[in-house]
C-alpha cells in the first residue's frame, strides 16, 4: 500500500526508536565516537597498505617475481577501499555509538544502504585473502606430489569453501529484500528476511575457518627434523592466525548482541570495528612469512634468526670442516637451489644464494653483477674476486621411521651445500 507524500515525510521525520526513560532525544547532535572510528578505520587500512608492501617488495623487488598469491592480495586490498568507503560514510551519517533514539527514520536510509556495501565488501576480502594465505602456505610446506598430500587436499577445500561461502553471502545480502532498494528504503512495500541471520551464518563461518587455518600448518611443523626451538619459532610464525580466530570470535559475539537489540545504528559499531580487524590480520598474517627473508639479510643476532628457523646467515671458514651448513627448504613446484658461496672481498663468510639472486652482502652482488657486464679490471684481478666452487653434495631428506608420515608433505625437501674456495 503506497503513501503519500505527506505520509511519508511524516514517518521520515519520525523518531527511529522510543528513548528510554528519562532520555531526551537529540537529532542535532547526537552523542557519539567518531573520533574513535576515525582511528580504528585509519589504522587498520595503514597496516594492510604496509603488509601489501612489505610483500611487494620481497616477492617483486627482491626475488623477482609474483604468485597467484600476490594477485588475490592485490584484489582483496581493492575490495578493502570499498569496506573503507562504507567505514568512513558511516561516520557522517549517522556516526558511530550514536543510540537509535537520536535518529530520525529519515537518518537510517544512508547507514542502511553503507552496511549493504561494508557486508558485501568484507565478503569479497575474508575469502580472498584466506585463499592466498592457504596457497602461500601449499608453496612452502609442499614439494612435490602435492596430490597425495593430505595438507594440500585441505588447503584446497577450505580454500574453494571460503569463495563459495563468500560468493553465498554477497548474493543473500543483495536478495534480501524484493525489491533491491527497500533493503535501504525500508518505507516502500517489500518482502524482507533479516539481515542479522546471514550476519550470524558469516560470523561463525569465519571463526570455524580461522581455527582450521590455525591448527593446519602446526602438526608438519612439529614433525620437521630440527631442534623445538627452531620449531617453536616457524610455529609462531604461522601462527598468528590466532590474531584472526580472536577477531571473529570477538566479532561473532557483537553479531549475536545486534541481532538481538532493538538499538541497532548503536551496536553496529563494535562489530564492524571487530570485522576490520579480521581483515587487518588476514593482510598481517599473509605478510609475516616475508618478514624472515627481511631479517635473514639484516643484521639480527644469529641466534634470533635461528630461532625463526632462518637458514640464511653466514659460516666461518673455520667451521668448514667440523660442521657444515646444510639448508633444507622446498617451495611447492619453484623447485628452489640453495647454495653457500665465499665472498672474496677481505672476508671470510659464507653467504646464501637463492635462485641465483644474492642473499648476503651488497658487496657480492655487486661483484656478481660486475661479473654480468664487465669490470674492466685486469684478469688477474678478476680471477682473485671470482667465485671458486670445489664440492657439492645433494641432501634428501626422507622418512625416518614407520611412525613418522613426515615424508608425506615434505620429501624430497632438497638442498645443494656448495663449500667454496
Amino acid at each position: 500500500m503506497s503513501m503519500t507524500q505527506e505520509e511519508l515525510d511524516a514517518l521520515l521525520a519520525a523518531p527511529a526508536l522510543a528513548p528510554p526513560e528519562g532520555e531526551i532525544p537529540n537529532f542535532d547532535n547526537p552523542p557519539n565516537r567518531n573520533g574513535l572510528a576515525w582511528g580504528v578505520t585509519t589504522l587498520c587500512i595503514v597496516i594492510t597498505t604496509l603488509c601489501l608492501l612489505l610483500r611487494a617488495y620481497v616477492r617483486v623487488w627482491r626475488e623477482k617475481r609474483i604468485h597467484k598469491e600476490e594477485v588475490l592480495m592485490i584484489l582483496a586490498y581493492g575490495a578493502l577501499w570499498g569496506t573503507a568507503y562504507a567505514a568512513y560514510g558511516m561516520i557522517y551519517a549517522p556516526g558511530y555509538y550514536v543510540h537509535q533514539w537520536h535518529l530520525t527514520n529519515g537518518d537510517l536510509v544512508r547507514p542502511l544502504w553503507l552496511i549493504l556495501v561494508y557486508g558485501c565488501c568484507y565478503s569479497v576480502v575474508l575469502p580472498l585473502i584466506k585463499t592466498a594465505i592457504l596457497l602461500d602456505w601449499c608453496r612452502v610446506f609442499i614439494s612435490i606430489d602435492k596430490y597425495k598430500s593430505p595438507f594440500w587436499w585441505s588447503c584446497i577445500i577450505l580454500s574453494v569453501f571460503q569463495c563459495l561461502w563468500g560468493l553465498a553471502c554477497v548474493i543473500l545480502l543483495n536478495l534480501q529484500c524484493r525489491p533491491h532498494r527497500a533493503i535501504w528504503e525500508f518505507y516502500i512495500p517489500a518482502q524482507c528476511y533479516a539481515l542479522p541471520s546471514v550476519m550470524l551464518g558469516s560470523g561463525s563461518v569465519q571463526v570455524a575457518t580461522d581455527v582450521l587455518m590455525v591448527l593446519l600448518p602446526q602438526r608438519i611443523i612439529w614433525k620437521l627434523q630440527m631442534n623445538w626451538q627452531r620449531k617453536l619459532g616457524i610455529s609462531v610464525i604461522f601462527g598468528v592466525g590466532l590474531i584472526a580466530s580472536v577477531a571473529a570470535c570477538v566479532r561473532l559475539a557483537h553479531t549475536v548482541t545486534f541481532a538481538h537489540e532493538p538499538d541497532k545504528m548503536y551496536f553496529i559499531g563494535p562489530l564492524l570495528f571487530w570485522a576490520w580487524g579480521e581483515m587487518a590480520a588476514g593482510f598481517f598474517i599473509l605478510s609475516v612469512p616475508c618478514l624472515p627473508k627481511l631479517a635473514a639479510a639484516s643484521s639480527l643476532p644469529s641466534k634470533v634468526r635461528s630461532l625463526l628457523g632462518l637458514s640464511y646467515g653466514s659460516k666461518s671458514i673455520s667451521a668448514r670442516n667440523s660442521n657444515p651448513l646444510v639448508t633444507i627448504g622446498g617451495t611447492g613446484g619453484s623447485n628452489k637451489k640453495h647454495h653457500l658461496v665465499k665472498s672474496t672481498l677481505g672476508t671470510d663468510t659464507y653467504h646464501e644464494i637463492e635462485d641465483g639472486v644474492a642473499l648476503g652482502s651488497e658487496s657480492q652482488e655487486h661483484l656478481r653483477q660486475e661479473q654480468e657486464h664487465g669490470s674492466g679490471l685486469h684478469p688477474a684481478r678478476e680471477d682473485e674476486r671470482a667465485i671458486h666452487v670445489t664440492h657439492s653434495t645433494r641432501v634428501i631428506v626422507t622418512k625416518k621411521d614407520s611412525g613418522s608420515d613426515l615424508s608425506e608433505n615434505l620429501t624430497p625437501w632438497t638442498s645443494h651445500l656448495i663449500l667454496c674456495k
